[in-house]
């Protein structure tokens, strides 16, 4: 009857870590899977805040000598916005912490840059030395920086 017991015991034992270790590949691998959307979503925003911003440059050179050109300019703007509002929404994995802790502060910059730069179009207009003082293609040259790490995340986490 002990022996019977016992093994009943040890069957149940057995049955319990091997529940625990499904339990804890399934949150390896739902960990793994965050760590990948994190890294892909923040690379999507890296690179269309790049392409907006070397749209916006690009742009802004023409702006100083054709007005029109401004509404295309208030339109990247606007994309950059809109950008920076979809990546705020993210949630790094912990792993990810520190590179998405610069991303935001970077984010956030840029979005006071951007929005201070708008008001000034809406002042001013757009001139060359408005468009100097905004410290947009630096904040854009610093968020592409956090791209190699980024990739890094994405390939510790496989």
């Amino acid at each position: 009857m002990i022996k019977r017991k016992r093994k009943h015991t040890l069957m149940m034992a057995g049955l319990i870590a091997s529940s625990i270790l499904v339990i804890s590949a399934c949150s390896v691998v739902e960990q793994a899977n965050q760590s990948l959307n994190y890294v892909s979503g923040a690379t999507d925003y890296i690179e269309q805040v790049s392409n907006a911003g070397a749209e916006l440059q690009e742009l802004a050179s023409g702006a100083v000598s054709n007005p029109e050109i401004t509404t295309q300019v208030q339109e990247k703007i606007d994309q950059i916005q809109a950008e920076a509002s979809e990546f705020s929404q993210l949630t790094a994995p912990v792993i990810g912490e520190t590179i998405h802790a610069n991303l935001v502060s970077y984010n956030n910059q840029l979005t006071k840059v951007v929005g201070q730069f708008e008001n000034t179009l809406a002042e001013q207009g757009f001139t060359a030395e408005n468009w100097e003082k905004t410290g947009i293609p630096e904040l854009i040259t610093n968020i592409n920086g956090l791209k190699d790490p980024l990739s890094g995340l994405g390939n510790q986490s496989n």
